[in-house]
Protein backbone atom coordinates (compact mmCIF):
# COMPACT_ATOMS: atom_id res chain seq x y z
CA UNK A 1 0.00 0.00 0.00
CA UNK A 2 1.36 3.40 -0.96
CA UNK A 3 1.06 6.45 1.27
CA UNK A 4 -1.31 9.18 0.20
CA UNK A 5 0.33 12.11 -1.59
CA UNK A 6 -0.40 15.74 -0.82
CA UNK A 7 -1.36 16.32 -4.43
CA UNK A 8 -4.03 13.63 -4.15
CA UNK A 9 -5.40 15.21 -0.99
CA UNK A 10 -5.46 18.66 -2.61
CA UNK A 11 -7.19 17.31 -5.72
CA UNK A 12 -9.75 15.52 -3.53
CA UNK A 13 -10.41 18.82 -1.74
CA UNK A 14 -10.41 21.27 -4.64
CA UNK A 15 -12.58 19.28 -7.06
CA UNK A 16 -15.66 18.94 -4.83
CA UNK A 17 -15.14 22.47 -3.48
CA UNK A 18 -15.33 23.97 -6.96
CA UNK A 19 -18.24 21.75 -8.00
CA UNK A 20 -20.19 22.54 -4.84
CA UNK A 21 -19.54 26.25 -5.19
CA UNK A 22 -20.66 26.28 -8.84
CA UNK A 23 -23.84 24.29 -8.17
CA UNK A 24 -24.67 26.32 -5.04
CA UNK A 25 -24.05 29.62 -6.80
CA UNK A 26 -26.23 28.61 -9.75
CA UNK A 27 -28.96 27.45 -7.36
CA UNK A 28 -28.76 30.72 -5.44
CA UNK A 29 -28.96 32.83 -8.61
CA UNK A 30 -31.73 30.90 -10.35
CA UNK A 31 -33.79 29.43 -7.50
CA UNK A 32 -33.03 31.92 -4.74
CA UNK A 33 -31.96 29.32 -2.17
CA UNK A 34 -29.05 27.09 -1.24
CA UNK A 35 -29.20 23.75 0.54
CA UNK A 36 -28.34 24.14 4.20
CA UNK A 37 -25.58 22.22 5.91
CA UNK A 38 -26.13 20.89 9.40
CA UNK A 39 -23.36 20.77 12.00
CA UNK A 40 -23.81 17.00 12.31
CA UNK A 41 -21.02 16.60 9.76
CA UNK A 42 -18.57 18.18 12.18
CA UNK A 43 -19.54 15.78 14.96
CA UNK A 44 -19.26 12.71 12.75
CA UNK A 45 -15.87 13.82 11.39
CA UNK A 46 -14.55 14.37 14.90
CA UNK A 47 -15.76 10.97 16.14
CA UNK A 48 -14.12 9.18 13.22
CA UNK A 49 -10.91 11.18 13.69
CA UNK A 50 -10.74 10.22 17.38
CA UNK A 51 -11.27 6.52 16.60
CA UNK A 52 -8.55 6.55 13.91
CA UNK A 53 -6.18 8.44 16.22
CA UNK A 54 -6.82 5.99 19.09
CA UNK A 55 -6.09 3.02 16.82
CA UNK A 56 -3.04 4.79 15.38
CA UNK A 57 -1.56 5.27 18.84
CA UNK A 58 -2.00 1.54 19.43
CA UNK A 59 -0.16 0.82 16.16
CA UNK A 60 2.71 3.05 17.29
CA UNK A 61 2.94 1.01 20.48
CA UNK A 62 2.84 -2.23 18.47
CA UNK A 63 5.68 -1.05 16.21
CA UNK A 64 7.70 -0.05 19.29
CA UNK A 65 7.19 -3.60 20.67
CA UNK A 66 5.29 -2.26 23.67
CA UNK A 67 2.20 -3.99 25.09
CA UNK A 68 -0.97 -2.98 23.27
CA UNK A 69 -4.45 -4.23 22.46
CA UNK A 70 -4.05 -4.14 18.67
CA UNK A 71 -3.03 -7.10 16.53
CA UNK A 72 -1.08 -7.01 13.25
CA UNK A 73 -4.34 -7.51 11.38
CA UNK A 74 -5.84 -4.60 13.30
CA UNK A 75 -2.78 -2.52 12.42
CA UNK A 76 -3.35 -3.23 8.73
CA UNK A 77 -6.99 -2.28 9.11
CA UNK A 78 -5.93 0.92 10.87
CA UNK A 79 -3.59 1.76 7.99
CA UNK A 80 -6.45 1.37 5.50
CA UNK A 81 -8.78 3.40 7.72
CA UNK A 82 -6.17 6.15 7.98
CA UNK A 83 -5.76 6.33 4.21
CA UNK A 84 -9.53 6.37 3.74
CA UNK A 85 -9.82 9.10 6.38
CA UNK A 86 -7.31 11.28 4.56
CA UNK A 87 -9.13 10.97 1.24
CA UNK A 88 -12.73 11.05 2.48
CA UNK A 89 -11.93 13.89 4.90
CA UNK A 90 -10.59 15.90 1.96
CA UNK A 91 -13.61 15.07 -0.23
CA UNK A 92 -16.19 15.95 2.40
CA UNK A 93 -14.16 18.97 3.46
CA UNK A 94 -14.24 20.14 -0.15
CA UNK A 95 -18.02 20.04 -0.12
CA UNK A 96 -18.10 22.14 3.05
CA UNK A 97 -15.44 24.44 1.56
CA UNK A 98 -17.66 25.05 -1.46
CA UNK A 99 -20.59 25.81 0.83
CA UNK A 100 -18.45 28.22 2.85
CA UNK A 101 -17.29 29.96 -0.33
CA UNK A 102 -20.89 30.33 -1.48
CA UNK A 103 -21.93 31.77 1.88
CA UNK A 104 -19.06 34.25 1.96
CA UNK A 105 -19.55 35.47 -1.62
CA UNK A 106 -23.35 35.75 -1.46
CA UNK A 107 -25.12 38.93 -0.37
CA UNK A 108 -25.26 39.11 3.43
CA UNK A 109 -28.31 37.57 5.07
CA UNK A 110 -29.08 35.58 8.23
CA UNK A 111 -29.33 32.37 6.17
CA UNK A 112 -25.90 32.93 4.61
CA UNK A 113 -24.43 33.76 8.00
CA UNK A 114 -25.79 30.50 9.40
CA UNK A 115 -24.47 28.59 6.39
CA UNK A 116 -21.05 30.18 6.80
CA UNK A 117 -20.78 29.21 10.48
CA UNK A 118 -22.01 25.68 9.88
CA UNK A 119 -19.80 25.11 6.83
CA UNK A 120 -16.79 26.64 8.59
CA UNK A 121 -17.15 24.36 11.61
CA UNK A 122 -17.62 21.30 9.42
CA UNK A 123 -14.67 22.30 7.22
CA UNK A 124 -12.42 22.64 10.27
CA UNK A 125 -13.53 19.22 11.53
CA UNK A 126 -12.91 17.62 8.15
CA UNK A 127 -9.46 19.24 7.94
CA UNK A 128 -8.65 17.74 11.35
CA UNK A 129 -10.01 14.36 10.20
CA UNK A 130 -7.88 14.47 7.05
CA UNK A 131 -4.78 15.56 9.00
CA UNK A 132 -5.18 12.77 11.54
CA UNK A 133 -5.63 10.30 8.70
CA UNK A 134 -2.35 11.42 7.12
CA UNK A 135 -0.56 11.31 10.49
CA UNK A 136 -1.79 7.83 11.39
CA UNK A 137 -0.99 6.62 7.88
CA UNK A 138 2.58 7.79 8.46
CA UNK A 139 2.69 5.93 11.77
CA UNK A 140 1.49 2.74 10.06
CA UNK A 141 4.05 2.86 7.23
CA UNK A 142 6.38 -0.11 7.24
CA UNK A 143 10.04 0.60 6.53
CA UNK A 144 12.71 -1.84 5.35
CA UNK A 145 14.13 -1.95 8.89
CA UNK A 146 10.83 -3.18 10.37
CA UNK A 147 11.67 -6.85 9.78
CA UNK A 148 11.68 -9.24 12.71
CA UNK A 149 15.26 -10.04 11.77
CA UNK A 150 17.10 -6.83 12.70
CA UNK A 151 20.35 -7.50 10.80
CA UNK A 152 18.71 -6.43 7.53
CA UNK A 153 19.51 -9.66 5.66
CA UNK A 154 16.15 -11.42 5.93
CA UNK A 155 15.71 -15.06 6.85
CA UNK A 156 18.56 -16.45 4.75
CA UNK A 157 16.29 -18.64 2.62
CA UNK A 158 15.03 -17.24 -0.62
CA UNK A 159 13.12 -18.60 -3.56
CA UNK A 160 14.97 -16.22 -5.87
CA UNK A 161 18.29 -17.60 -7.10
CA UNK A 162 21.35 -15.42 -6.73
CA UNK A 163 23.10 -13.96 -9.78
CA UNK A 164 25.65 -16.81 -10.18
CA UNK A 165 23.18 -19.69 -10.12
CA UNK A 166 22.01 -21.13 -13.45
CA UNK A 167 18.36 -20.58 -14.19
Amino acid sequence: MFRTRWTTVLACFITPAVLTWVVSDLSLRHRGWVTSLTPWGAGVALVIAVVVLFAGLAVRRLRAHEPTWITPTGAATTAVAAQASAIVGALVGGIYGGGLTTALLAPPSPAMSSLAWSAGACLASCALWCGIGLLVERWCAIDADDDDDHDGHGSGTSSVPDGSAPA
